[in-house]
């Protein structure tokens, strides 16, 4: 949350401005900002904001205003408000600093004192950030005298003190040619101000353009005696004195340091923790050494010419520029080339024939100077290594493609890996390289399109070039065109280049080209892994080798920086441009046949594995029908948890397989492994991932004209729309199932969809049908002898009857299904009826019995991975334990089903859960904080469409009015009924009422 007035006023939440109304409004607010915390009198907010009239006159506009805003303001869920002192209104917010204006000034006075005390990185960075929050003319809705005289007094006593106190920070910290720019550029805007100028001429003085100091002082002398009469003070004229005996000395000894290192970028952005590394550089005192590293493109180069260019003031005796082209045209550097090429930059009057008496000489004219020195594009230790032995007291840069690890081991370098920029930073800059102008046409598109690289900046370029060559084509569309592209698409467009160095297909080539031939081949068959992140198996797969030889292989992948790490042991993650260049040589080096058969081995592999999950996960359902011939095992996997586990990990293969397969004319593999992993994301909540493959495989199991195929992935379908709530469109995919199903003889999928019929018809509220069809499904399934099925049959039987409001049939039905899966030991079954059961003595008032099956039901969820069912148990525990009076818990549990809710969209189960979170906090007398969960669950079930929106909103309305603690708005009062303890479910079993299996 931030309040802006340094620009336009605004008010700023979850990256989004909030609608503050006409500009009379943010005027007003704008005045209440700029006071805060103080108030701020009626009659001045009437002059400002109504110029000309008396404040008589203004009085009855100024409170509708007063009170729009204070609406806003409750609305936003900010916490702010706008209250009433006499005559006087004052803007409360918490915490102070959501202001930022007051922001500012507790940033700017922390630098000052951090500056004062010497601190002047600490400084830098708190003065920056103080700085960043001003964003153009301050309180843009108001004019006049009043708002004019507000806005000088704060660039005059505000932002230039601070930017003064910020450019003599970096300064010192020898950051000149950034000093010299903005000082330079003020001390031509503003008027003549003799601080500033005295900045420019020391970062001048510091980089050694003594001639343009002395030239700028002469002209900055004429502008101050024809602004005001004066000639500059004392200080200005000393360190002109100081500059003009530096320019004569240097005339004289004929010396000249050598400058050969280029300019940065023009747009260059973030990495401000690398370059906070690098300056650390500097503290140490004598030679340092930092090698950068990182894949091709991702800005190595760029991040050490910054660096330099921020800190040439720290190296007077000059610096010093090497190409070594280790992966670039041509052949590498030869380390003897690299030092005769530094002794002729240095002025060596002879050039040394062996290594050995080059590097002695090089050391002895370097002596105690200080330089910087910048080897650009390494390719392996032995190209440098000479270099930093002739040039021990030099600051050394090295950047490479390759991590250098024998530099490291044996010459104690720091090596430092360069990531992809962020995604912030890839918006900002694209926005810089599309033009301010063009990047506000469509935020949210730029945001896209900035995505579409994953943090190379030189893809971010060649983007940017894409959009200035289409002025008139939407982002947005050329976001949906980019993205259809295979492979790098117009990234890799050589043709739209008249340079074929500007692509990325040439920059990654030059790091592949020194790959050896099998690891090349490796690479290659990497762009045919549905994603960007695998496994050391799918690999082995893919390869038909086994994992030893491919470890090996990845290795050099990773050394190469043509690879990551993944986020587990034995996984690793190519780059999303890295994977479309595989892609693209797969197919343009590798013979059809070979990639046939690499496609054909990894879809196996996906196949075999999701079908040992799935059997892992339910050992009592049918596997799904084998593919002939298939011989490959797949994973290896010991259980529910460790199924859940490799299933979770892979979920964007698998996902991704299928739609690959289909593609490819791999059709039996796309509806199996769609079928295997049903069961596991269903249970998980991945709904559209599910929706998306389903789709896919029945496409595959129609062109197969496979009927099995066809009724159970009708059957999967409908349980996803199902899922969804959007049951009529499920109603049809299990009706089409169960008449193929019953054609061919499928006993099983065909109950699967009465099954699922039934619970359409329940959901549609026609409980009678619902009770029917689940009666004659609980029939068909006991005959077969299927107990799995039948423990299921009576779990829907008891929730049709549930919602009959026939308790004791619900209950009957329950434990009976309980007491089948307990002994057949399907968790995920035991877990899902006690939720129900719990719920529904919940409902009768059975506070007691409700808390031992759902505490049990949550010991069990977790195993079986049904977050859905387990989403339901918590709201429902919070529940009980909110009518036992265990606000505690109640809260705790509130929390986690919210979180959980959040995660799976649940969004009518989440509303409920912040609703009972705030009933619990209410009870504990923590009033606002119950307010702000309330509004949130207002808010949650008001956009899912339920009804339970409106007793909430209306509490809300009557507190807002009164803000009297009026009573939690629970739709029902607190369950009443009698406990049904353990020992009455047990006698009650006994008696033959219900059955049980305790």
């Amino acid at each position: 949350m931030d309040f802006k007035i340094m620009g336009k006023t605004r008010l700023h939440i979850d990256g989004k401005d909030h609608d503050l109304g006409p500009a009379k409004h943010r005027g007003v607010l704008a005045m209440l900002l700029y006071y805060f915390p103080q108030s701020v009198q009626i009659d001045r907010i009437a002059r400002v904001v109504w110029p000309g009239n008396a404040p008589d006159q203004v009085r009855s506009s100024l409170q509708p205003i007063i009170s729009k805003l204070r609406a806003i303001l409750a609305k936003s869920g900010t916490g702010a408000s706008i209250l009433k002192e006499g005559h006087a209104y004052r803007l409360v917010v918490e915490p102070p600093e959501a202001v930022d204006y007051y922001r500012f000034r507790k940033l700017a006075d922390q630098g000052l004192v951090a500056a004062q005390a010497g601190d002047h990185r600490a400084a830098k960075e708190l003065l920056r950030a103080a700085l960043a929050l001003w964003d153009g003319r301050p309180m843009q809705e108001l004019e006049g005298n009043w708002a004019d005289r507000c806005r000088d007094q704060m660039e005059t006593f505000d932002r230039l003190p601070a930017l003064y106190t910020l450019l003599d920070c970096q300064h010192r910290l020898g950051e000149h040619l950034e000093v010299m720019a903005e000082a330079g550029r003020l001390t031509a805007t503003l008027a003549p101000d003799e601080a500033f100028a005295g900045l420019y001429m020391r970062s001048l003085d510091a980089l050694g353009r003594y001639s343009a100091a002395l030239h700028f002082y002469a002209a900055f002398c004429h502008r101050l005696f024809e602004h005001i009469g004066a000639e500059p003070g004392p200080q200005l004229r000393d360190l002109y004195r100081s500059i003009l005996r530096k320019q004569n000395s240097t005339a004289s000894s004929g010396v000249r340091p050598p400058h050969q290192i280029p300019l940065p970028a023009r747009n260059f952005i973030g990495r401000e923790e690398l370059l906070a590394e690098l300056d650390a550089l500097l503290d140490g005192g004598g030679g340092r050494v930092v090698a950068l590293h990182g894949m091709p493109s991702v800005g190595k180069s760029q991040l050490a010419l910054k660096w330099a260019a921020r800190r040439l003031g720290s190296f007077p005796d000059g610096n010093l520029y090497v190409e070594l082209r280790g992966y670039s045209a041509g052949t590498p550097v030869a380390a003897d080339d690299v030092l005769a090429f530094l002794l002729r930059s240095l002025g060596a009057e002879r050039i040394p024939a062996t290594g050995d008496e080059r590097r002695l000489e090089l050391r002895r004219i370097i002596g105690g100077r200080r330089l910087l020195i910048l080897l650009d594009d390494a390719h392996e230790s032995t190209q440098v290594r000479p270099v930093l032995a002739a040039t021990p007291n030099c600051v050394t840069l090295i950047t490479s493609r390759t991590r250098l690890f024998g530099l490291g081991v044996l010459d104690h370098v720091d090596l430092k890996p360069v990531p992809p920029l962020s995604s912030s930073e890839s918006v900002s800059l694209l926005r810089k390289e599309i033009g301010r102008t063009r990047a506000d046409e469509d935020p949210s598109a730029v945001r896209d399109l900035a995505g579409l690289v994953d943090g190379l900046p030189l893809g971010l370029r060649i983007i940017a070039q894409q959009v200035a060559h289409r002025p008139g084509t939407p982002i947005a569309d050329l976001v949906e065109e980019f993205r259809g592209h295979d492979g790098l698409g117009v990234l890799g467009a050589v043709h739209d280049s008249d340079d074929a160095s500007a692509t990325l297909p040439v920059a990654f080539s030059w790091s592949f080209k020194y790959l050896p031939d099998d690891t090349a081949h490796v690479f290659r068959l990497l762009g045919l892994n549905p994603t960007t992140e695998f496994g050391v198996d799918v690999v082995s797969a893919l390869l038909g080798e086994p994992a030893e030889v491919v470890g090996a292989h990845l290795g050099v992948l990773v050394r190469h920086n043509l690879l990551d790490h993944g986020t587990a042991p034995k996984r690793f993650r190519l780059h999303d441009t890295l994977h479309g260049f595989a892609l693209l040589l797969v197919r343009r080096d590798e013979a059809t046949d070979v990639r046939v058969s690499a496609m054909k081995r990894m879809l196996d592999w996906f196949l075999a594995s999701s079908g040992v999950a799935a059997h892992e996960l339910d050992p009592q359902t049918s596997p799904v029908p084998p593919l002939p011939g298939m011989s490959t095992t797949g994973v290896v996997l010991n259980g529910q948890a460790e199924a859940l586990r490799w299933l979770g990990e892979e979920r964007a293969n698998l996902v991704a397989a299928v739609s690959l397969a289909v593609r490819h004319g791999f059709h039996d593999h796309a509806w199996r492994i769609s079928a295997n992993f049903h069961e596991a994301y269903d249970r998980s909540g991945y709904y559209e991932d599910v929706l998306v493959s389903h789709r896919v495989a029945l496409k595959a199991a129609t062109a197969l004209r496979d009927p099995e195929a066809i009724s159970g992935t009708h059957s999967n379908l409908g349980m996803v729309l199902y899922r969804l709530e959007r049951y009529v469109e499920a109603r049809e995919h299990f009706k089409t199932g169960a008449e193929i199903a019953e054609r061919i003889g499928a006993q099983e999928i065909q109950l699967i969809c009465s099954h699922n019929l039934a619970s359409i018809h329940l959901a549609l509220g026609e409980v009678s049908a619902a009770i029917e069809l689940h009666r004659k499904t609980l029939e068909a399934v006991r005959a077969s002898g299927y107990q799995d099925g039948e423990a299921y049959a009576l779990n829907e039987l008891g929730n049709a009857y549930r919602k009959a409001e026939q308790d004791d049939l619900a209950l009957r039905c329950y434990y009976e299904a309980l007491a089948i899966r307990r002994s057949i030991g399907h968790l995920r079954g035991v877990a899902t009826t006690l939720t129900d059961l719990g719920t529904l003595h919940l409902e009768r008032g059975g506070l007691e019995a409700a808390l031992l099956h759902l505490r049990e039901a949550l010991t069990l969820h977790p195993v079986g991975g049904d977050r859905g069912r387990m989403s339901e148990a918590l709201v429902a525990l919070t529940e009980v334990e909110y009518n036992l009076g265990r606000f505690d818990d109640a809260i705790v549990h509130a929390e986690s089903a919210a979180a959980l809710c959040d995660a799976i969209g649940a969004r009518e189960r989440r509303g409920h859960a912040l609703r009972l979170w705030g009933d619990a906090l209410a009870a504990m007398g923590e009033a606002d904080e119950a307010e702000e969960r309330w509004r949130l669950a207002e808010e949650v079930l008001r956009e899912s469409g339920s009804i339970g929106a409106r007793g909430i909103g209306d509490h809300l309305a009557v507190r807002s009015r009164t803000r009297a603690p009026v009573p939690h708005p629970r739709s029902v009062a607190p369950h009443l009924g009698v406990s049904t303890s353990p020992e009455v479910i047990e006698q009650a079993s006994q008696r033959g009422e219900i059955h049980t299996d305790r």
